[in-house]
């Protein structure tokens, strides 16, 4: 069983995780895959996309130690439809649980070098919370930029 602490973390990532997807399942194809005309912006199924697997690339590589096939270059390149991505979240968070359930919570105070220079190994689920919060605001600003454009776009409930 994980630590209070550990399981603290997990919830709270999970709970921004929760909020990217309520995004995505609130709008059509075409809402997702809107993208502001603002240099750098992106749409809400590449910041679904890309956060989902860095949650990945935090929790189970950096601090677990999975080895993961990843593709940074392809979460910012995804476009269609985002009906696959309720179904991932699912199986990221499920994955997430099951190593950090496996953790030993004295893991989190190791120092080991990361790419910013040594870091306590509890920096990448802070990490994690901090990058999947930030863009799930960004996905709901996103919508809101979308639906206030198309006037005609309904949300569906959140």
């Amino acid at each position: 069983m994980a630590s209070a602490e550990i399981d603290s973390f997990r919830r709270r990532l999970f709970d921004e995780l929760d909020r990217l997807v309520r995004v995505v399942d609130a709008l059509d194809e075409a809402a997702i895959n809107w993208q502001p005309p603002a240099a750098g912006a992106n749409s809400i199924l590449v910041l679904a996309t890309h956060t989902l697997g860095a949650a990945e690339e935090h929790i189970l590589h950096r601090l677990c130690g999975a080895t993961l096939d990843r593709s940074r270059r392809a979460e910012f390149a995804a476009t269609g439809s985002g009906a696959h991505l309720r179904a991932r979240a699912d199986d990221v968070k499920r994955r997430i649980s099951t190593a950090l359930e496996a953790i030993d919570p004295a893991v989190l105070n190791e120092e080991r070098d990361t790419p910013v220079g040594k870091q306590p190994m509890r920096s990448w689920l802070i990490h994690a919370i901090a990058h999947a919060s930030e863009h799930a605001g960004q996905a709901e600003l996103t919508r809101d930029l979308y639906v206030a454009g198309n006037a005609k776009t309904e949300v569906r409930a959140l």
